[in-house]
């Protein structure tokens, strides 16, 4: 298979990035300024809305790029359990495992506690409540769990429609994957690495 039919997930970005470090390539840069206020009001004091918006252009896709890093990104170190540990610095590696969709429920029981007199008969008490729920994509290892944190627009042929569509269009999901991800230093509830993810690939 081409990279392309393999890839999942690419972030621009960071593959833009990576190609002008390593190739010592320079694009085309332009830095728009624009501004969030009354195009009328020129005072400095009033200009605090104005941003800039950093645009680059390239020779190559991003897709070409990440053929012609290939080399470079397969020098990142495989995710080790044993290696890294709560407290250390990200760490940009690769893992291999089941890309699947995770479902978080936080449910709450609610309690009432009568002072004087006697208990109401009817009581909705020690029932639990739905507060709120999500689903995320996740990554399943020999080497651990991570949950991911994706840009949308980052995925291919509108794959970040699932976790939209979990447990009501589409059911279980696990999709054989490799992935280069940067590995944080933050654990969910669950005890899962919060990481994002940089390439995902069908092996």
């Amino acid at each position: 298979m081409k990279v392309f039919e393999k890839l999942l997930y690419l972030d621009r970005d960071f593959i833009s990035a990576a190609y002008e470090s390593d190739k010592g390539y320079s694009p085309e840069t332009k830095i728009t300024k624009t501004e969030g206020i009354n195009a009328g009001v020129r005072i400095p004091l009033f200009s605090a809305g104005a941003s800039s918006i950093e645009s680059k252009a390239y020779s190559v896709s991003t897709i070409g790029m990440l053929s012609e890093l290939e080399e470079q990104l397969s020098s990142y170190p495989d995710f080790s359990a044993t290696d890294y540990e709560f407290g250390k610095s990200s760490l940009i590696c690769w893992v291999s495992g089941s890309l699947t969709i995770e479902k978080v429920e936080v449910k709450r029981r609610k309690y009432t506690i009568t002072i004087i007199g006697n208990p109401p008969e009817t009581s909705d008490d020690d029932k639990e409540r739905l507060v709120g729920d999500e689903c995320y994509f996740s990554i399943h290892s020999e080497e651990g769990s991570f949950a991911l944190v994706p840009t949308p627009d980052y995925f291919m042929s509108g794959l970040s429609s699932f976790q939209e569509l979990t447990e009501t269009v589409i059911g279980p999901i696990e999709m054989p994957i490799k992935a280069l991800i940067r590995v944080y230093s933050v654990q969910t509830s669950f005890k899962q690495w919060v990481a994002v993810p940089m390439v995902i690939m069908e092996p």
